[in-house]
């Protein structure tokens, strides 16, 4: 993660989370201030009793999808 970064702009971001939410209808996806630690997207599972990854908190959108795409690939596997 890097916290320099440029950050994408509001039509990116847009496009990016409906991407998201296509690819992975199980999560819903926020964006929550966290103190002082500025914003952090959020992906949570909408089914709490289902296997697999729960909760993704990163600042990143990229590192976001990454790690919903290796629980995925992860479940599918079993």
């Amino acid at each position: 993660m890097n916290p320099v970064a440029a950050q994408p702009d509001g039509a990116t971001v847009v496009r990016h989370l409906a991407r998201l939410t296509a690819a992975y209808p199980a999560f819903r996806f926020s964006r929550e201030l966290l103190g002082w630690k500025g914003g952090r997207w959020v992906a949570e599972r909408r089914d709490h009793a289902a296997s697999g990854l729960r909760v993704v908190i990163t600042a990143d959108l990229m590192e976001l999808h990454a790690a919903l795409a290796r629980d995925r690939d992860r479940c599918r596997a079993r």
